[in-house]
């Protein structure tokens, strides 16, 4: 989130892009914003607050509810946040060519808002469909909205930029309110079905609010020229497209210093758009990769391969120009892969590893994903004071020194994640156990942080031993008829009522076996190896059925530890911390990036350029929730050190390459 979202998946209309013509009497006669500015507001304000909302819960509800292990979570959360930014390209060009702005925008909410009511369901084949539906939607809704905006105002009109600044206040907003109401409040105190439901609400009301209010914002962008079809009516031809000539004509770059930035773009255009997918396609032809890891290697490789040939179509400085987004376009990835941790491991850090008391309060884990928004309101204006201040005697750094120092803020965010994982690692917690179930590794287990000490027969554990880490370990460790027989029986529960109870044998039960904690009182009863149930079986009761399954003793100790090891929580502290940096990171990157890619890309390619850039979050999401998948494979610290590493290696190349860069970037600051 922030002012200008560069984190959030948006395709800035051309309209955007600078322009000199002059603005008419009616702009520029009044301050005032139509009245169509703040229906988008609310429309977005609400569609934010889904997205958000929904962000918080997915990885938490899939580990806690359904008793995934984080490596799986993170693998549905990669899939869902990296197409959630790519659908946008999609839903652009449709509404563009053929379907016009607002029927997309209805499409996409009325989608998103059958998706989100959908997550609400049981069976994860409807939770998947409801998926599928946000990210179609999302594509429809989210880039057409931020067209409308700029439709309202006519060329050169001094309010249009303090008009997005209103409009992305509006994403601050949702998405500082979704975690909390969905998270903090709903889901803490009544479940996750209410907190998705309050996703679903929420996109109703962005529905109802635009609906509602249409007329007004076709008059709004009626009286700027404009029109709400397919393609705007007021003329693009501008100076910018003379500007383009000239460059075309002017010779580039000469010299050591930009031959080194040309180098750079080289070997990433070998790296992503050769080395790179013919790696994964090895893999696949192997067995090693699944056919779905091939996607997003393959269409990055196509992009790399599309974009040369258009570079290679571009003369003169407009081609050093061009070559600026895309050596940026690296950087950009990096950030957000680290910063966009949020979402999956920050998450899972504050379920299982952080204190929930802080300050007289309590919080929940999704609260965490609502600080950024708070940081944001609070620093931005403060950071705008200093660039302006910096300007005003010629200090102001550049566009790619900006970008740099945010690779450090970033950088510095994981770090503090690095002192949080260090903190609760110096906790050792230990219980006695006579021995350790055969056949079971606890190296394979909590990243190796688990262990039995021979000689004191105790089971030893550095800093938290998670819930998730304990079912999966009893699971393991229970007799396979007996977890073949529970499935079965779990599947069977289906059609379970009170008046048609659902009875099954469950084999290899331990002598000790009591299944019925894992069940509201009378909803069954067990008989002589016979399981019997007036109600389906939910994903937490198969989950707690399961872990009933291993020895008693192993059992016991095994949640002992766990209960022993909650010492090891540390503050909340840590995290804001973290958040707090990686929001200064963000404030440094956010507000340049669209604006140095409609400054520098050739009219002629402006869209294309736009969209390689957006993808470059696509693509940050889908590498940041892979290495998501390690998490509980490799220790926090390892993981953490991951993005402490790419950040530290990305902002040293930055550094060096920001004077290639500049000069690649000619008279453009």
């Amino acid at each position: 989130m922030s002012q200008i979202a560069n984190s959030d998946p948006v395709t800035l209309p051309a309209e955007t892009s600078p322009q000199t013509s002059a603005p008419t009497a009616e702009s520029t006669a009044t301050l005032k914003h139509p009245l169509g500015l703040y229906v988008l507001f609310g429309t977005e304000m609400w569609e934010r607050f889904c997205y958000y909302g929904m962000r918080a819960l997915l990885v938490l509800f899939l580990v806690e509810h359904h008793g995934w292990q984080p490596s799986e979570a993170n693998g549905v959360f990669k899939w869902y946040t990296s197409l959630v930014y790519l659908t946008p390209l999609m839903g652009g060009f449709l509404a563009d060519r053929y379907l016009g702005l607002r029927p997309s925008i209805a499409l996409g909410g009325t989608l998103m808002g059958i998706g989100a009511f959908l997550l609400t369901q049981e069976p994860l084949s409807i939770f998947y469909i409801g998926l599928g539906l946000l990210i179609l939607g999302n594509g429809f809704f989210k880039p057409n909205i931020t067209t409308l905006v700029g439709r309202m105002y006519v060329p050169g009109d001094a309010r249009r930029d303090r008009a997005f600044t209103i409009f992305y206040m509006g994403i601050n907003l949702g998405g500082l309110l979704g975690p909390i109401i969905c998270g903090q409040w709903l889901r803490a105190h009544y479940g996750f079905n209410y907190g998705f439901g309050a996703t679903g609400v929420a996109m109703v009301f962005s529905l109802l609010i635009f609906v509602g209010f249409r007329k007004q914002v076709e008059r709004d962008v009626l009286a700027a020229g404009n029109t709400l079809g397919k393609g705007a009516t007021v003329s693009r031809e501008s100076v910018k497209a003379r500007q383009d000539q000239r460059d075309e004509a002017q010779p580039a770059a000469k010299g050591l210093t930009p031959a080194i930035g040309r180098a750079f773009m080289m070997s990433m255009g070998v790296l992503f758009g050769m080395l790179i997918p013919v790696y994964f396609i090895f893999g696949f032809v192997n067995g090693t990769v699944p056919l779905s890891g091939l996607f997003m290697p393959v269409a990055v490789a196509v992009i790399s391969v599309l974009m040369t040939v258009n570079l290679l179509r571009i003369k003169g400085a407009a081609r050093d120009k061009s070559l600026v987004i895309f050596i940026l376009f690296v950087f950009q990835l990096l950030f957000w892969m680290a910063f966009e941790q949020a979402g999956n491991s920050l998450t899972l850090w504050a379920a299982f590893h952080t204190q929930r008391k802080m300050a007289f309060f309590n919080f929940e884990p999704e609260l965490y994903q609502s600080v950024n928004g708070v940081f944001i309101v609070i620093f931005a204006p403060v950071l705008a004071w200093i660039w302006l201040r910096l300007n005003r005697v010629g200090r102001e750094p550049s566009t790619p020194m900006k970008m740099a120092i945010s690779m450090v803020f970033i950088g510095l965010s994981s770090l503090a994640m690095i002192g949080a994982t260090a903190s609760e690692n110096a906790t050792v917690s230990r219980i006695p156990v006579r021995e350790v179930p055969a056949g079971i590794d606890l190296a394979k287990f909590d990243a190796g942080r688990l262990s039995f000490d021979a000689e004191k027969h105790e089971i030893v554990v550095k800093g938290v031993l998670p819930s998730f880490v304990v079912n999966d370990l009893l699971k393991q460790s229970s007799d396979p008829k007996y977890v073949e027989s529970v499935e079965a029986f779990v599947r069977a529960s289906s059609s379970a009522s009170t008046e048609h109870p659902v009875s099954g044998k469950i084999e290899g039960t331990p002598a000790d076996y009591a299944p019925l904690g894992a069940f509201a009182a009378g909803d069954a009863t067990w008989d002589s190896g016979t399981l019997t149930v007036k109600k389906a079986i939910d994903p937490p009761a198969r989950v707690a059925l399961l872990s009933e399954g291993a020895p008693s003793e192993w059992r016991r100790a095994l949640r002992s530890l766990a209960g022993e090891s909650d010492a090891a929580r540390v503050a909340g502290y840590w995290l804001l911390l973290s958040y707090l940096l990686a929001t200064f990171g963000e404030l440094c990157i956010s507000p340049v990036g669209y604006s140095m890619v409609t400054k520098l890309a050739p009219t002629r390619f402006a869209s294309l350029f736009m969209a390689v850039w957006l993808l470059s979050n696509s693509v940050a999401q889908y590498i940041g929730g892979s290495i998501g998948e390690s998490w509980g494979k490799v220790t926090p610290t390892d993981y953490f050190g991951i993005f402490v590493a790419s950040s530290a290696v990305g902002a040293m190349l930055l550094f060096l390459l920001v004077r290639p860069v500049r000069k690649l970037m000619h008279e453009v600051r």
